[in-house]
């Protein structure tokens, strides 16, 4: 098993959760879009969650290393 396992587990419920928070507060914006995804830049995997909404100008991303990264 991958020594990082742990790591990958808490950083992606903390997305799911920051993520949750800021869906709470644009329910209602009919635009509303977002994601959460797992990507490799350089060797290094991260986990990124990003919510946009035109109508409302709300913009918001966050990203965490899953496997020890900078």
């Amino acid at each position: 098993m991958p020594t990082d396992c742990g790591r990958r587990a808490i950083a992606i419920a903390d997305l799911v959760q920051r993520l949750a928070g800021h869906l709470d507060e644009h329910r209602d914006c009919a635009d509303l879009a977002g994601s959460i995804l797992e990507v490799t830049a350089n060797g290094a995997r991260w986990g990124v969650a990003w919510l946009r909404c035109p109508s409302c100008g709300m913009r918001w991303e966050r990203r965490l290393a899953l496997n020890g990264a900078p």
